[in-house]
């Protein structure tokens, strides 16, 4: 390993681009807020600082951003960024006599954790909307006319002979808009670039030099048409788009949380996810599974368990294991599922509706407890032995005909594996009285140990030499027995209804103990057309809710198409048209182009659910085929490029990057990967005795390294992985100078820097130095070089090798050219896509 940061000078930094002349800023998400500080506020804050109060007390006005920014009578009351600093802060700590609130009860020390932890992150919330609308905002009737709630209208684009654009519906849709504005699209995107987008975005993987120099040779009409094709039926789809499902569906390797226990089996799910988006399975199919997959009917044992793992989806969440009482954490349980499904499928917040009528969006209590029904009447937890007693843990179930016969032979003798420890110690004990002839003891332990005693050992008529031996013999099997456990059956984490399904109290305030009127099971009125949700007093409901969800004469199912069409459109284009991607509601964003997103999701039912149809109606629009570049009278008009006159610049994410990294130096391992968990403890951190971390050194592809929660690779948490323990449809995007010290420094990085370079003198022209950058710059930023990079790059390596060999150093070549591999892979050309 070769390190980089003492051997880069500037100007070769900045000929290859490793010192990018611009930044991004940090796109604080309001997902904390909705979830964790708006309740809060609703709850102790608005009855005195809000414009329902009329006359707010000191001035001070809660609920909206400019509010709290601007404060009331003593100042501002939040300093973004600094707790410290704000009156809001020191008010609710009660550090301050003369400034106490709330006035009669302070709040709890996870409550004020939790503004301290908001106000950290900059105090994020909605910007420039009313926090508090002045009609009834949680009233369905009322809600329907939202513009998320509301039927599709599909219009067929008008053909406008003034613009250039006459191809796809798409861009006549941009076309329209760029046009009343004022705007003009810049030019098509260089085929390298055009190439490298399509790849990355469709398959996470870069072409390779040989595949982008058959596309540019290409110049037949339909070549952009086959190789979308081609990358759409590529096994490595699925891996890609796959991972933006997981982070909807909050995927990891472990619980997290109170009792970080390891989820050995989540892979199965894992696995599925990436096998059915490579199938294409059709949308409504695709979550029916992973909602009742448990429930439906099935023609094999094969397809059973794949609708059992599918459903895995409701069990693979966080749950708190200790101290939670157990009618507590079955609404918890429920509550996560919820709200999983509510941010993943509808871009709704429910849970907001747990504690009161939702403040903003139309979801009244009562909607929430009818849908907490239904998830309340499904078990995902059982209780298993494991650390030396019963704890309640996710449910597994065995595959296979003969699955669960095993999984209960497993369980069974970890349940008696104590007993048979102490049989054992008790068997130990009476031979070595036995070996002594201690008669009077032997007689008390015949007595008291009658399970740690071979039966020949009770026969007085024996010898004592064979009263020995039966006891050995006896202690032998016991030892086999402790020694060789049953191997784990194949199994998997599957949710069930429970015996007897239920309706819902609502509670009270959200407390679970304290109840209110039942509701039956149901969903949210506000996108019923009619009749309420049939559901059987014998089920819990979830298959009825999937099939109305996707119901495509339903109101439900044309937000779901809608959502997921945003999310197509948001992996593809860099940004969503709804750019609140998890949130359809008043406090999220209207979308850009409303009549595209409409044509959209009319384009995915029409297609029979196909996400894969999608994706190639978006990426074959001349939209998707924009460069990147400025131009400064657009910027004037539309400087956040949301009319789409260009292509929106992004960053690799961590996955990409480190794959792109792997396939550069020829060391990622195509070969879809199970279990990478498997050689861990039950408690997947390494914590007390556990001496056992996860590993991240697989060369298989990112998709399939651990997620283990509280402990992400670290690759993953400098780059803005999506955060496990919670439903993330856009990630975080940051630029911060910790993540170019990263790749500084890291030991993999430095590692693919020397693979690469060790691949390219072992295929370039001996002492040929333009060769090998050509061959660099090719395998790395899929580019070649230009004249001034390869005459800045040609003297780095001479003087470095130089510099080197008059040190004595082994491998001097080599050692001079992974440091440039390793400057390109820290360059901005090589972490951000045109």
């Amino acid at each position: 390993m070769f390190r980089l940061l003492h051997f880069i000078p500037i100007a070769l930094a900045t000929a290859v681009g490793l010192m990018p002349s611009w930044s991004m800023a940090d796109d604080a998400s309001a997902n904390y807020f909705e979830k964790q500080i708006r309740p809060l506020l609703a709850k102790h804050c608005y009855r005195c600082h809000s414009e329902r109060s009329k006359d707010p007390e000191a001035g001070l006005l809660l609920d909206s951003r400019m509010g709290w920014i601007e404060g009331g009578q003593t100042g501002a009351s939040i300093i973004p960024g600094d707790p410290d600093a704000s009156l809001l802060i020191r008010a609710v700590r009660y550090s301050d006599p003369e400034l106490q609130m709330p006035p009669i009860k302070p709040l709890s020390v996870d409550e004020v954790a939790k503004l301290e932890h908001w106000v950290r992150i900059g105090a994020p919330g909605p910007i420039g909307i009313d926090l508090v609308p002045t009609e009834e905002p949680s009233d369905p009737s009322l809600g329907k006319s939202h513009w998320a709630f509301r039927p599709l209208r599909i219009d067929s684009p008008s053909m406008h002979p003034s613009n250039e654009w006459s191809g796809s519906s798409i861009d006549r849709l941009i076309a329209e808009r760029l046009e009343k504005a004022g705007l003009h699209p810049v030019d098509d995107a260089d085929p390298r670039d055009l190439l490298k987008r399509l790849y990355f975005q469709l398959i996470g993987l870069p072409p390779s030099p040989e595949e982008i120099q058959a596309f540019i040779d290409d110049t037949s009409s339909d070549a952009l048409e086959r190789t979308v094709d081609r990358l759409l039926a590529s096994p490595r789809f699925g891996e890609r788009w796959g991972r933006h499902w997981l982070d909807l569906a909050r995927y990891a390797d472990s619980n997290g949380l109170d009792e970080n226990f390891l989820f050995r089996e989540a892979w199965r799910y894992r696995n599925w996810v990436i096998a059915r988006v490579n199938d294409d399975m059709p949308y409504d199919r695709f979550l029916l599974e992973q909602i009742a997959g448990d429930l439906l009917d099935y023609d094999s044992i094969e397809q059973r368990d794949q609708q059992r793992i599918a459903a895995g989806f409701l069990v693979i969440g966080p749950k708190v294991l200790l101290g939670n009482n157990e009618r507590n954490q079955r609404m918890e349980v429920a509550d996560e599922q919820m709200d999983t499904l509510g941010r993943a499928i509808l871009g709704q917040t429910l849970g907001c509706a747990r504690c009161h009528d939702h403040k903003f969006d139309p979801i009244p209590t009562a909607d929430y407890y009818a849908l907490a029904g239904i998830f309340a009447s499904t078990r995902v937890m059982e209780s298993r032995y494991m650390l030396g007693q019963q704890r309640l843990m996710e449910r597994l179930v065995g595959l296979g005909s003969r699955g669960d016969i095993a999984d209960d032979a497993y369980e069974a003798y970890w349940r008696g594996h104590p007993d048979l420890k102490e049989k054992k110690k008790r068997a130990d004990a009476v031979l070595e009285v036995l070996r002594q002839d201690h008669c009077e003891e032997l007689d008390a332990l015949l007595q008291e140990n009658a399970a740690g005693l071979a039966e020949s050992v009770r026969d007085t008529r024996k010898s004592l030499d064979e009263r020995i031996s039966a006891q050995e013999a006896f202690i032998k099997t016991l030892a086999a027995s402790l020694n060789s456990p049953p191997p784990i059956p194949p199994r998997a984490m599957i949710p069930a209804d429970v015996d007897v399904p239920s309706d819902e109290n609502i509670r009270l305030a959200g407390q679970f103990d304290r109840l209110g009127e039942v509701v039956p099971r149901g969903s949210l009125r506000v996108l019923m057309d009619d009749a309420p949700m049939e559901i059987s007093s014998t089920e819990s409901g979830r298959t009825a809710l999937a099939r109305w969800l996707t119901d495509e004469s339903g109101r439900a199912s044309q937000l779901v198409a809608r959502v997921q069409a945003n999310r197509v459109w948001y992996h593809l284009m860099g940004v969503g048209l709804v750019r609140t991607v998890d949130n359809f509601g008043r406090t999220g964003e209207q979308p850009s182009h409303p009549e595209l997103l409409d044509y959209l999701a009319g384009q995915l039912i029409d297609s029979g659910w196909s996400v894969k149809a999608l994706v190639r109606q978006i990426v074959l629009s001349r939209t998707f085929t924009l460069s990147s570049d400025f131009n400064q009278a657009n910027d004037a008009i539309d400087p956040e490029n949301r009319l789409l006159w260009r292509a929106h610049r992004r960053r690799l994410d961590p996955e990409s990057f480190r794959d792109a990294m792997l396939t550069a130096a020829g060391q990622l391992d195509l070969t879809p990967m199970d279990s990478s968990v498997s050689y861990l403890g039950d408690q997947a951190t390494a914590v007390g005795a556990n001496k056992v971390r996860r590993r991240t050194d697989f060369p298989c592809r990112s998709i399939y390294l651990p997620v283990i929660r509280n402990d992400l690779p670290e690759l993953f948490n400098v780059f803005d992985f999506a955060d496990p323990h919670t439903t993330t449809g856009a990630r975080s995007k940051t630029i911060v100078p910790t993540q170019g010290l990263f790749v500084l420094n890291d030991a993999m990085v430095m590692d693919a820097s020397e693979a690469t370079a060790r691949r390219i003198l072992a295929i370039a022209p001996k002492n040929d130095t333009d060769a090998k950058i050509d061959l660099m710059f090719e395998r790395i930023l899929n580019a070649r070089p230009s004249n001034v990079e390869t005459q800045a790059m040609r003297s780095f390596l001479i003087r470095t090798e130089e510099s080197l060999c008059s040190e004595n150093a082994s491998d001097p070549e080599v050692r001079a050219l992974a440091i440039a591999c390793h400057a390109l892979f820290a360059s901005s050309r090589f972490q951000f896509l045109e």
